[in-house]
């Protein structure tokens, strides 16, 4: 799971949409996806890609603004080409499932909403989209970068997702499993794959383009838009 955007509420934030995906795959092929980021990121290295530079679709995008990239990267990739073709690549190998919930932060007019703690806004959009998931699948595990998230001392992300599940458990009777764990994006390559996909979706409602989310539109399962306006 990944998100894109600004969840914060604050008349500060520059963001007016953010994004929340997921990106499902069976156990089975876990190599692939893998064996695919792998291939990708050895081929900028080769090119001269820093290791201390995290490989993500933003920064691929905006790649001939950033400073910490040398120039002869930047005369030989072309930084939108490349996000494509990550997508296309993961699509092939794996055929992933996506699920998105996207939210146009200024049609939300309840104040006690907009000044919840940062954390509590997070749970909840995070759950609205977790729990049909879960809920699905029946048994799975998730990754999530705890960098996407500030802890708040009323409730941990992982705590309520998993009194959330609890609910559907007792409620409707469903056995469900499911392992929440949190490693860094830059140590696991299923949460630097997903960030390729949420940048995409949250490119397509926040700038209107929709050519990397067009690549993969045939793998969306739950697409949950608050509020957005239809184009």
């Amino acid at each position: 799971m990944d998100e894109s955007g600004g969840i914060s509420f604050s008349e500060k934030s520059i963001y007016k949409y953010f994004s929340i995906t997921t990106l499902t795959i069976n156990e089975s092929i876990e190599n692939k996806i893998k064996n695919t980021m792998r291939a990708k990121k050895t081929k900028l290295y080769k090119l001269g890609w820093p290791r201390d530079v995290e490989i993500k679709a933003n920064t691929l995008h905006n790649l001939r603004r950033n400073k910490k990239l040398c120039t002869c990267l930047k005369e030989t990739v072309n930084g939108d080409e490349y996000i494509k073709e990550v997508l296309t690549s993961i699509k092939n190998s794996c055929q992933p499932r996506i699920d998105y919930l996207v939210v146009y932060k200024e049609k939300i007019k309840d104040e006690s909403f907009k000044s919840a703690n940062y954390g509590i806004a997070y749970n909840f959009f995070s759950g609205k989209l977790l729990i049909p998931l879960v809920k699905d699948l029946k048994e799975c595990k998730v990754f999530v970068d705890p960098r996407n998230k500030e802890r708040h001392s009323k409730k941990h992300f992982e705590s309520y997702i998993k009194t959330e599940i609890m609910k559907i458990i007792i409620d409707e009777q469903i056995d469900i499993k499911c392992d929440i764990e949190q490693p860094y994006s830059h140590m696991n390559l299923g949460l630097q794959a997903v960030d390729f996909f949420s940048w995409s979706i949250y490119r397509k409602f926040a700038s209107k383009d929709s050519r990397y989310y067009n690549i993969f539109s045939g793998l969306m399962n739950i697409k949950q838009e608050w509020y957005c306006e239809k184009e």
